[in-house]
């Protein structure tokens, strides 16, 4: 699989656009590997549904699509640094 990147659009929507390729990808190697293809998972309906790219003002960030709560700015999801105690394999 192959991440492109979008020539059009600000900073924050070309990064939302590669976190959602990103995701994609995760999803189908967690769903490929028998695993729960939840990634990253939202914390506000655990086992339910991962969270969503999206941009808000000026910062791509992580957010429930479903009530549109941000979780963090893209590439700090919390727990993501092996360094905080994160069991993730996959970094947000």
């Amino acid at each position: 699989m192959g991440v492109r990147i979008p020539r059009d659009g600000d900073l924050a929507e070309q990064l939302a656009d590669v976190a959602d390729q990103v995701q994609e990808w995760a999803v189908h190697a967690l769903w490929m590997e028998g695993l729960p293809a939840v990634w990253p998972e939202c914390p506000e309906h655990p086992g339910g549904h991962p969270l969503a790219a999206v941009v808000e003002g000026d910062t791509a960030v992580w957010a429930c699509p479903r009530t549109r709560t941000v979780v963090a700015p893209v590439g700090s999801l919390p727990g993501s640094d092996a360094s905080e105690g994160g069991s993730s394999p996959l970094r947000g």
